[in-house]
């Protein structure tokens, strides 16, 4: 694993938009790795620019030294700070990228298939830097891929709209468009194939990247697409325009704005000439300590705004159309998508939801809301606690946890993803679908301390793919080492040829991962040691039930 960043600078590189030199990485055997990082693909979006579709970076003809990431977009992880590892300061200026690209590509004429990564963080918190940088060269790279990672606004200021023209909303996936373009444009120079680019991603970050496949803004500059964790089928990741934009104006009168509801202009304008620091503490107050995590949500609340404040939604513009068509008229590609054995344990953890059975009813009343299920809403509350709870001892603790545990993942993640992966490979697409159950018991950081019980979990796959831990630096054992072999193979051979196996062009015999069937539909993929092996009953056949209880949202059903 080790290696040494060297003090030397990597070749100059011209981009469309400018000179730039970066720094090079050399790896245990003598092969370089040139990082070129903060590489900026936008003006900031500052001043009459904020609340506004980004534009391309003006460009430069000085030599720009691209040998650090740029700062982090306005953010509120005040709780998050404390434990993860944060890297940067935030500025409004942050929208930049980062390419890591093998020297060796000087030695062939065959271009290198490209990786585009999108971080998560619920749409609200990290950056580009909190996903590695070496890391990704020693792991990524150095199995012949172009590796591009990017920052894009977030909060209110990537997704804050007036619900009309004055502001549609969606601004950060614009920033993801932008950055692909500029991929598209530039990429060859670095040695990679604009032909042949996968978007992948995590948690809002997977859905970012379900999403762009959608748009026909951006859908035409990616071909292969990743989704971990996250898609746009999720709960989380999209929301009605209306809804959005009422969240929105609620939150500018915590502010102080106090201009009519159809003063769309007003409110732009009074969003754009709060300070950075206003918009950022509105959602939580920023002097938190670790014994007050559970007291996050005292700033700004919306009762019916779900887990998350600051979401993309559904806007006329960058989705056009229903979801559902833009899907069907999409051009068909290769997918790899799925989720961890136990998605919910992260949220139980973070969350301090009382375990209990009166507990999970409270949970209830929290996501099945009158907004999303009229007059039905507690008839589904009343459903879903009898499907999860009807043959548990309410004195039984760690089963009331556990199913507990269930219902935040399978509402949250498992169920959106499993209607995902049936529909896009009922369109054509082929699909990959895995359920990532491996963990180190020793890798959670300071989640150990909140966890009821360990196992893979939201975040946990992430490290196995970049080499970079989101709960804890990453300290990996040999059997660490073993599953990331794995888990970058699969997605390094993804990238290269569209199926996890490799490239079955030269033999398709014994090929371990099979393509998703329609007529399996809980057949997957389990990634585990000591080797992954397809599967039957994803998460115990519990997503068919969710599919019955989101027929029932009047909100989604208008996506």
């Amino acid at each position: 694993m080790g290696a040494a960043v060297s003090i030397a600078r990597s070749p100059l590189v011209k981009t469309r938009s400018g000179p730039i030199r970066g720094r090079e990485y050399l790896l245990n055997d003598g092969r370089v790795v040139d990082m070129y990082m903060g590489i900026p693909y936008a003006e900031p979006p500052v001043g009459k620019l904020r609340f506004q579709k980004p534009q391309p970076v003006k460009p430069w003809t000085e030599e720009l030294d691209c040998v650090k990431f740029g700062p982090r977009c306005p953010q509120t992880d005040e709780y998050f700070a404390q434990f993860l590892n944060i890297v940067g300061k935030d500025e409004a200026n942050c929208l930049t990228l980062n390419v890591f690209t093998p020297r060796w590509r000087e030695n062939t004429e065959k271009k290198f298939a490209v990786m585009v990564w999108v971080h998560g963080g619920g749409f609200s918190i990290h950056s580009s830097s909190n996903y590695g940088d070496t890391s990704i060269a020693r792991n990524l790279c150095v199995k012949d891929v172009v590796v591009v990672s990017m920052n894009y606004r977030l909060g209110p200021f990537g997704f804050f709209t007036t619900g009309d023209d004055v502001c549609r909303g969606n601004l950060g996936l614009w920033d993801q468009t932008l950055a692909l373009q500029w991929v598209h444009d530039n990429i060859e120079a670095f040695g990679g194939d604009p032909d042949n680019v996968t978007v992948f991603g995590q948690s809002a970050g997977g859905a970012s990247a379900d999403l762009l496949a959608i748009s026909p803004h951006s859908r035409g500059l990616f071909h292969r697409v990743i989704p971990m964790a996250g898609c746009g089928e999720c709960d989380f990741a999209m929301r009605t325009n209306e809804s959005q934009a009422k969240l929105c104006r609620e939150f500018a009168r915590y502010l102080g704005w106090t201009g009519e509801d159809s003063d769309s202009e007003g409110l732009l304008h009074f969003m754009q000439a709060q300070p950075s620091h206003r918009l950022e503490v509105g959602i939580h107050p920023k002097k938190v300590n670790a014994k007050k995590i559970l007291k996050l949500g005292r700033g700004f609340h919306h009762s019916q705004s779900g887990n998350l404040y600051f979401v993309p939604n559904f806007d006329g513009d960058f989705f056009p159309r229903p979801m559902s068509e833009l899907r069907r008229e999409g051009p068909r590609k290769p997918i790899m998508c799925g989720t961890t054995e136990n998605e919910g344990l992260f949220f139980v953890a973070l969350g301090g939801f009382q375990k209990t059975c009166e507990g999970f009813r409270r949970f209830c009343r929290g996501i099945f809301r009158e907004c999303d299920y009229g007059s039905d809403e507690e008839s589904v509350r009343k459903d879903v606690y009898d499907f999860y709870m009807k043959d548990v001892d309410p004195k039984d603790k760690e089963k009331v946890t556990e199913k507990m545990v269930e219902l935040m993942g399978d509402y949250a993640i498992n169920a959106g993803v499993m209607r995902y992966v049936r529909k896009m490979s009922e369109i054509g697409n082929d699909v990959f679908f895995y359920c990532f159950e491996y963990y180190n018991p020793d890798g959670f950081g300071f989640l150990r301390f909140m966890l009821p019980f360990k196992g893979a979990t939201h975040c946990s796959e992430v490290r196995y793919v970049l080499g970079k831990g989101v709960f804890a630096k990453f300290r990996p054992n040999d059997a660490d080492l073993e599953m990331l072999d794995i888990m970058t193979t699969f997605f390094t051979n993804f990238a290269k040829y569209g199926n996890p196996n490799g490239d079955v062009s030269v033999s398709d015999d014994h090929q371990l991962w099979e393509m998703y069937d329609p007529k399996q539909p809980f057949r997957h993929l389990r990634i585990q040691l000591p080797m992954p092996a397809m599967a039957d009953d994803y998460q115990r056949r519990r997503t068919e039930f969710w599919d019955k209880i989101f027929a029932r949202n009047r909100a989604k059903a208008m996506l």
